[in-house]
């Protein structure tokens, strides 16, 4: 039983795979990338084959447990919302007014920024 459960997690994570990896690949995307802010968020997309996505949180938004607390907030709705996005390299950088804004208002930002980008499977 306990095994079982071990394994549905393990599919449902946010892999490495997905993720941007080191400082070239974002430097790359910047200056390549296509972006869209909105009030709380930025978002940088590059197209590209696969999916990879990055999260930027400057120490302007706040402490360590605040920057750290915004990125988990943001890499767990990226991770739900992951197979409805199209491919390419994704961006999101925080603002400091971001620090004072509750998870379900920062969901639903992420999902219109998204959106408004038209980066979601089936919006065209």
């Amino acid at each position: 039983m306990e095994g079982q459960d071990r394994i549905a997690r393990v599919s449902e994570s946010f892999s490495r795979r997905y993720r941007l990896g080191d400082n070239k690949n974002y430097r790359y995307v910047y200056r390549r990338g296509k972006s869209f802010p909105s009030r709380n968020l930025v978002l940088i997309y590059l197209k590209g084959r696969e999916q990879k996505f990055g999260f930027s949180v400057s120490s302007k938004v706040g402490n360590a447990v605040t920057r750290n607390r915004i990125r988990r907030c943001m890499r767990e709705d990226v991770r739900k919302m992951r197979t409805e996005l199209k491919c390419g390299k994704y961006i999101f950088i925080a603002r400091p007014a971001l620090k004072t804004v509750p998870h379900q208002e920062l969901t639903r930002e992420l999902r219109s920024l998204l959106a408004r980008a038209k980066l979601v499977k089936g919006d065209m």
